[in-house]
């Protein structure tokens, strides 16, 4: 992984993490700096941070 896209999955994971708390999860993809190895694997085959969320949570409502 280059500069570039090491500096575009930090970003991700804070989006995804964005989102999440919504749901109650603070840090469900881990920290920028210690992601979850799970989704390194979807941040490389192009998930977008609403696609995980949408994937994960499904239909339901945010609880914040």
């Amino acid at each position: 992984m280059n500069l570039q896209q090491a500096k575009a999955l930090r970003q991700w994971i804070r989006d995804v993490n964005q989102l999440g708390e919504r749901y109650g999860y603070e840090d469900m993809a881990g920290t920028p700096d210690y992601p979850d190895p799970e989704y390194i694997e979807r941040f490389e085959a192009g998930e977008t941070p609403a696609q995980v969320i949408a994937t994960d949570f499904g239909g339901q409502t945010p609880s914040c």
